[in-house]
């Protein structure tokens, strides 16, 4: 279901950060990915409109989503859940519900609010990722992400990831 708190073209005091970035954040609605882009581009609009492709790479704890949309490079966002959401969500769901948003991180504008699931693989891999998942502090976590970026990038990740490009 679409986050009908948001709506399109409209502007939210929430999305300003004058940065880019990514958050993750879970619910009993599923997984709602906010993209916070600098000036995004009617290219980088339209792409936000179609479904991704997901795919999921683990490494030292820590369970990465990896999206690809046709003409963008692969993105990777990191999903560390706590003790809260853990109980959330049982492992027999087929199609794990992902809302994303896309808005601009200068102005807070929002461009796109879709809502799209994961396959039945890839939702089964992250549901029992989020229930096998070790709870790390914050600095642990992001040292761990940090060491793990530094290492691979999302294009890397998404070549030794859980599921093939078509």
């Amino acid at each position: 279901m679409i986050n009908k708190m948001y709506q399109p073209n409209q502007y939210y005091e929430e999305f300003i950060s004058n940065r880019e970035a990514v958050m993750a954040c879970l619910d009993s609605d599923g997984l709602t990915l906010k993209f916070l882009w600098k000036n995004p581009d009617e290219h980088i609009i339209e792409q936000f409109l179609n479904p991704p492709f997901f795919q999921l790479y683990f490494k030292n704890d820590i369970m990465f989503l990896l999206l690809k949309y046709k003409e963008l490079k692969w993105i990777d966002i990191p999903c560390i859940f706590t003790k809260n959401t853990k109980h959330t969500f049982s492992s027999d769901a087929r199609n794990f519900p992902c809302n994303i948003l896309l808005a601009n991180s200068n102005t807070g504008k929002l461009f796109v609010n879709k809502h799209f699931t994961m396959p039945e693989g890839i939702s089964k891999a992250f549901i029992q990722g989020i229930h096998t998942q070790k709870d790390l502090n914050k600095k642990t976590a992001i040292e761990k992400i940090n060491s793990i970026r530094s290492s691979y990038s999302a294009t890397d990740m998404s070549r030794l990831s859980l599921g093939k490009l078509k």
